[in-house]
């Protein structure tokens, strides 16, 4: 090709590479001044009423004459008095039953067939996060009680605005719970567990319908003693409330510790999809 050929061509191209881009640049303008589109929100469903919890004006003064339970408190295992023995019902007693003669059994890895989590990383549900061998702390604000477990760093909300307790709630693990002061003594009451929960003893389940009525307080022997005194009743599983006692030690100079519990699963999911529960499939 001639001096002049390749001259033009080059002259070609580079017209077409300028057209291109003032093409590209006048669509761009174009794109700029339409009006964007306005961001496409989740719907959300309004309360009818806010609750005082959330109030834009809160009472703090109140919280001065609510008792002193700032600190760590380490849950006091054994020493109690013997536990209660259930009256249990249906499949319930049943299921009992057979835990009760598998303990009894002697078999070595007998609390591990009875485990009802499909994964160690589950949790454990109400009661079990009030019963765990960690520690609890507490947080008062106004209209609420948060309760944070140190296990999995699990938290429960504790209302005490006045709100009522809702009438048809989602089975969840740890509920719904609704509380009231009388004098220094919290009085939680909690609905809305999912089926087959266990109360806090092995072998001990409850139904979706069960409710749980719990008194936390201090020691009046020790302010350093905190008593969370529980009863459960169940129209399905129970044929008498059923109670027990957990304890714990006030510990000032502890802190909580991050607790991931998926860092070291024990039960993880293999490439077909299934639990791997200590090596047997769920």
């Amino acid at each position: 090709m001639s001096a002049g050929g390749e001259g033009g061509a080059m002259a070609m191209a580079g017209r077409m590479a300028a057209s291109v881009i003032a093409v590209a640049l006048m669509a761009a303008a174009a794109g700029a001044q339409q009006p964007a589109a306005p961001p496409v929100m989740p719907q959300t469903v309004m309360p009818d009423k806010v609750w005082p919890a959330s109030a834009a004006r809160v009472d703090f003064a109140a919280l001065q004459k609510l008792p002193d339970w700032r600190g760590i408190w380490a849950p006091i295992m054994g020493g109690g008095p013997k536990p209660e023995i259930p009256q249990l019902i249906g499949k319930y007693k049943a299921h009992y039953d057979q835990t009760q003669q598998l303990i009894k059994s002697g078999d070595p890895e007998a609390l591990l067939k009875v485990e009802r989590r499909a994964s160690a990383c589950e949790p454990p549900g109400m009661p079990g996060i009030m019963s765990q061998p960690y520690n609890i702390e507490f947080l008062f604000t106004p209209g609420r009680v948060t309760i944070i477990q140190e296990a999995y760093m699990q938290v429960r909300r504790v209302f005490t605005d006045g709100r009522p307790l809702p009438d048809d709630p989602d089975p969840t693990y740890n509920g719904a719970s609704i509380g009231k002061w009388d004098g220094d003594t919290l009085v939680v009451t909690t609905i809305g567990l999912r089926d087959g929960g266990t109360m806090g003893r092995w072998g001990i389940t409850y139904s979706d319908k069960v409710r749980q009525t719990e008194r936390i307080h201090l020691d009046p022997a020790d302010k350093d003693v905190l008593v969370v005194e529980n009863s459960f009743e169940d129209p399905k599983a129970l044929a008498a409330p059923w109670h027990s006692v957990y304890r714990y030690k006030r510990q000032r100079g502890f802190d909580q510790i991050e607790f991931v519990c998926a860092q070291n699963d024990r039960n993880p999911i293999n490439d077909k999809g299934e639990v791997e529960f200590l090596g047997v499939h769920k």
